[in-house]
């Protein structure tokens, strides 16, 4: 490709990437202006358009507090969650998570909001303290094995660094499975168009509409999608078209078949 193909292509990708840019937010300040006439409903429908596009804070914050005020709980929880993992360490965020899940009812033993040194958002930090660790260790293992003829301190220094790499390794290894865990976990909800007004969600034994429930959960507890052999999610398409999904809680306690639009994933699996 010459100079003025790269320019061409180079000015194009710019170009589409400004009306993208500019396609999403005209979709947010048009929500805003929506949210602040008290066209809820409208509102809604344009941070969702948005979130089609790209994610943050305040698109993910703002939906969650619209469906806070419309008594969704299930929805609001999923957005408070999305708009966490944006931005961990907002204090007001994490506040009205905790409301929302006291307005919903959900038990705390069925609260997977987990904002401790092993949940996902630190394991960056353990893998660099790990690795750290062991290649520092390393090399000073290698400096007292050939300069140093005391084999006493060399016998407490392999026993120190043994336990710092043990230390380090059983947090690095939490963390990274609350990550995997993460990247499968979904917030359920209440289908948009309810005509049953069910309070609770059915897992059933099987995948599909006449099945009975193995087990009910609340509107905005967290569940974790199986994976099939393959590494792919778990899931069965009925007769009628509708997708099914095999999941559990993180406790192993309640499994079932839900429908696709009975949850929101946390990390959007069509936009990454």
């Amino acid at each position: 490709m010459n100079m003025r193909g790269i320019f061409i292509y180079f000015y194009f990708f710019m170009l589409v990437q400004q009306l993208i840019g500019g396609q999403e937010d005209r979709l947010f300040y048009d929500a805003v202006r929506a949210e602040a006439s008290g066209d809820l409903d409208l509102a809604i429908s344009l941070y969702l358009e948005a979130s089609e596009i790209s994610h943050s804070t305040n698109l993910h914050g703002n939906l969650a507090n619209i469906y806070f005020k419309k008594e969704q709980f299930g929805h609001a929880i999923l957005h408070f969650r999305k708009a966490l993992l944006l931005q961990p360490k907002n204090s007001d965020l994490s506040a009205n998570l905790q409301f929302a899940y006291e307005m919903a009812k959900i038990p705390r033993s069925s609260n997977n909001f987990v904002n401790t040194y092993l949940s996902a958002d630190f394991t960056s930090f353990w893998v660099i303290i790990s690795t750290a660790i062991f290649w520092i260790g390393l090399l000073l293992f290698l400096y007292f094995l050939f300069f140093k003829t005391n084999k006493k301190a060399l016998f407490y220094y392999l026993l120190i660094w043994i336990s710092l790499g043990a230390l380090t390794f059983y947090p690095t290894i939490i963390s990274l499975k609350q990550q995997a865990e993460l990247r499968q976990e979904v917030v359920t909800h209440l289908p948009s168009i309810d005509n049953n007004n069910s309070k609770s969600i059915s897992l059933r034994r099987f995948a599909g509409e006449q099945s009975s429930a193995n087990t009910t959960i609340i509107p905005g507890e967290s569940l974790i999608i199986n994976l099939a052999k393959d590494g792919s999610n778990k899931n069965h398409i009925s007769s009628n078209g509708k997708i099914w999904y095999l999941a559990r809680s993180k406790d192993g306690k309640k499994k079932g078949w839900l429908r696709e639009d009975e949850f929101g994933w946390i990390i959007d699996h069509n936009l990454n």
